[in-house]
């Protein structure tokens, strides 16, 4: 029960960050916008590879 205890209140000092240490990185200004960027093209580009393999393996993709 230990481990458990002290895996929840490291957690809960990550989310407060009570000791962000050297793996806290403080954001800039525009960095979630770019975030959301890079996170938007790498959706587009695991839906096209899905679109793909699903009409390779099964003829034709439907858009729905």
């Amino acid at each position: 029960m230990g481990k458990h205890l002290r895996r929840l209140l490291e957690g809960i000092g990550q989310s407060l960050a009570l000791d962000p240490g050297s793996d806290y990185v403080i954001p800039r200004r525009g960095d979630f916008q770019r975030d959301a960027e890079l996170l938007r093209g790498d959706a587009k580009k695991i839906g096209d590879g899905l679109r793909k393999n699903v009409k390779k393996s099964h003829g034709t993709a439907h858009a729905s």
